[in-house]
């Protein structure tokens, strides 16, 4: 569905405005640079990393792909860091726009953990007190 253009929930965020939800990087990009302040990507990665929603966990060049998108979006802002020795470090700041938009996803996370547990309820009930063909068999 193309951006900007809402499934059916009104005024309200909807996933269709929040970009790709693949393990949801965004969100958790957004609430880690929230939390830690000026960070660089890395800093962002490694805090990232206890929040991810899969086994696979997030990769570190999803989190730079995130943070480049938010920056395009307004979310972020980045200047370099050329103080200490070495290579020059992206820092990232998350901007008020940015904050508006980890609220608008806190919408989508709720709606979306409603739905999941919805769906997990529904699983419980029909498993309840069923067995399976084969133990019905060996029976």
């Amino acid at each position: 569905m193309p951006r900007g253009k809402c499934c059916n929930r009104g005024n309200r965020p909807c996933s269709c405005e929040m970009g790709n939800l693949y393990r949801f990087t965004e969100p958790i990009v957004l609430a880690c640079l929230a939390r830690l302040g000026i960070s660089h990507g890395y800093q962002i990665a490694q805090a990232a990393e206890s929040l991810a929603v899969t086994h696979a966990g997030l990769d570190v060049p999803a989190v730079y792909r995130v943070l480049r998108r938010l920056e395009n979006n307004g979310y972020v802002q980045s200047t370099w860091d050329t103080s200490r020795s070495g290579p020059a470090r992206r820092e990232y700041v998350v901007t008020s726009a940015g904050l508006e938009h980890l609220d608008e996803w806190t919408v989508v996370l709720g709606d979306y953990l409603a739905s999941l547990n919805g769906v997990l309820a529904e699983c419980r009930q029909v498993l309840q007190g069923r067995l399976c063909p084969e133990e019905t068999e060996n029976r």
